[in-house]
């Protein structure tokens, strides 16, 4: 298997040293000419080693009972590979002394590193995978972990928080600690030490998602370290529950062993790990564990996680039911204040046939408003505006200016006076700099004279015969921003076409993929020209309204022509004159 691009080869310089006979005994056992005799020559020539090694071969964990005497014996009864693993074992495990990396928590790397070794070598038993090897790699397999902290020991503060972590989480920490793997940096490991394959493959790929090209020994001695790295971190991880739950699934997964299978092998390895310690020299603190208090703790963790997601679960419904019935609650507020905005625009059955307009809010509530109505004088009084900024804020702005406008209106017949009343009363009351643009007019309807202000909105079109085309531009600023503004009024005659007013909302919306602009909309509305007020807005509409959901902004749309039905209109003045009150249309 091919080493990952990312891997960083370490200088042997940088690492420590095996001991050299403890190692010696490994390499010799790779020479296939090695005799029993002289592999024993070895081993006796450094009486410390030949007396640890005699110690761990008769202790419990391998039970021979004491009956090896001699490293000849050791040989014979255990066979070259055994003895090789048991030195290796001995070697990495006096490689590195405590005083070497001041700070790091090695008591508990080697506890770790013995619960996977013991884990290993049940699952070996179960499939019939020769158990010393297992143990070994099992072992070794995180020995690059210690050997991360050796070259970049400014890190190992970070040590005693990762040692607590699963193996995935450790491997990503890892990663942005150190720019690679534990299991990266071993692969250049044992190729430096020249570890045989049985050993060097899953110390260095047990990690791997896919153990493809590998024969099948080398693929299940991969899996099991694999398998082997998860269950231990049920008994040294911080998170119990979840190790067991990632533990059983990978056991099934990569080994086929059910529930009941893992739970014996569990238990096996909890059996196992003291007299392992003992074997290998290694404190296994708390010696008293039982796999029935690790599961019942486990269980319970997962009980009270299982309680907290259906508080969380119970919460969240709650917080759910209480986001929908306040929804609801919103939708008929917003129902009932889109009813009382409705009833400020003119009411749509009525005769003053001169005018027409229509409203189309981008949401419930909108902040553009027109209005008309006739004055106790005959006069037809008009406006069009558009609150800044969208939503209730804008809606209620726009409420209290139309509320302004109809009241004041009836008693002012100047739009340049009306104007300027209307800016200082909102002004005075001006909100987080929200503003209102305006066109404000009065018609006479007899003569068709109308005299207009633009208060900082959209010029006003009046599109006559023959392409002919004025454009009433704004000459002061919008309401509510600059107080006591004198504004100024023009007067023109609607006798050469009709008045259009509107908000931004028609002019910036896309038509055929392009914003429709002033002159677009001119474009539309001569095509149109002929027809009554209402067909010519909707048709404008049709034309800007999105073909589904709600457009982007307030559609607002406004004519006056005085061609239009002027002799009724003119009736229904003198009515006005003599005491009637007819009805405004839109």
């Amino acid at each position: 298997m091919a080493l990952a691009a990312q891997d960083r080869k370490p200088r042997p310089i940088d690492l420590p040293h095996p001991p050299g006979e403890a190692f010696a005994v490994v390499r010799a056992c790779a020479d296939s000419r090695i005799t029993a005799r002289k592999l024993a020559g070895i081993i006796q020539h450094d009486p410390v080693l030949s007396a640890e090694m005699l110690r761990i071969v008769n202790s419990p964990f391998f039970g021979f009972g004491g009956r090896i005497k001699s490293v000849p014996h050791a040989i014979t009864l255990l066979g070259q590979r055994s003895l090789r693993n048991i030195a290796l074992c001995v070697a990495l495990r006096d490689m590195v002394r405590k005083d070497a990396l001041a700070g790091f928590p090695l008591e508990a790397f080697w506890q770790a590193s013995l619960w996977r070794a013991v884990c290993a070598r049940v699952i070996a038993r179960e499939t019939g995978y020769p158990e010393d090897e297992a143990f070994t790699f099992g072992l070794l397999q995180d020995f690059g972990y210690l050997m991360l902290f050796w070259l970049d020991r400014k890190r190992i503060p970070e040590a005693v928080r990762l040692q607590g972590l699963d193996p995935a989480r450790r491997l990503d920490e890892e990663r942005a600690l150190f720019g690679q793997t534990h299991d990266q940096l071993a692969r250049h490991l044992v190729e430096a030490w020249g570890l045989p394959k049985e050993l060097a493959i899953p110390i260095g790929h047990h990690h791997a998602p896919l153990f493809d090209g590998l024969d099948e020994s080398l693929a299940l001695a991969c899996r099991i370290a694999a398998c082997a790295d998860w269950m231990a971190a049920v008994f040294t991880g911080s998170e119990r529950h979840a190790a067991l739950a990632r533990a059983r699934a990978c056991a099934e997964e990569r080994l086929g062993l059910v529930d009941e299978t893992f739970d014996g092998l569990m238990e096996a390895a909890v059996d196992a790990y003291r007299e392992a310690g003992q074997a290998m020299s290694i404190p296994t603190g708390d010696a008293h564990v039982s796999w029935d208090e690790v599961l019942r703790e486990a269980n319970l963790l997962l009980a009270e996680d299982n309680l907290s997601f259906q508080e969380q679960t119970w919460r969240l419904e709650q917080a759910l039911s209480e986001r929908d019935r306040m929804a609801e609650e919103l939708n008929r507020e917003l129902s009932l204040a889109r009813e009382v905005q409705c009833s400020l625009l003119p009411d749509r059955v009525g005769d003053l046939e001169m005018v027409a307009g229509c409203n189309v809010s981008a949401r419930q509530v909108s902040g553009d408003f027109y209005d008309y109505f006739l004055t106790h004088d005959g006069q037809i009084q008009f406006a069009i505006a558009d609150v800044s900024g969208k939503g209730m804020n804008a809606a209620l702005l726009m409420a209290k200016t139309s509320s302004l406008f109809h009241c004041l209106g009836k008693a002012v017949t100047n739009p340049a006076m009306l104007a300027g009343m209307l800016n200082r009363e909102l002004v005075e009351k001006s909100i987080r700099g929200m503003f209102v643009t305006m066109i404000l007019g009065v018609l006479e309807p007899r003569s068709g004279t109308v005299t207009l202000v633009n208060a900082g909105h959209l010029p006003a079109l009046q599109l006559g015969g023959s392409g002919a085309e004025r454009r009433f531009h704004a000459h002061g600023p919008p309401l509510g921003i600059v107080p006591e503004v004198k504004y100024t009024a023009e007067t023109f005659t609607l006798r050469d076409g009709p008045l259009y007013l509107f908000t931004d909302g028609v002019t910036e919306a896309e038509v055929m993929g392009r914003e429709l602009g002033i002159d677009g909309l001119v474009s539309l509305l001569r095509m149109v020209q002929s027809d009554p007020l209402e067909r010519r807005l909707h048709a404008v509409l049709e034309r800007v309204r999105p073909r589904e959901g709600s457009p982007r902004d307030d559609l607002t749309l406004m004519v006056i022509d005085w061609h239009a039905g002027r002799e009724r209109t003119g009736d229904h003045v003198e009515d006005a004159r003599r005491g009637g009150s007819p009805a405004s249309h839109a």
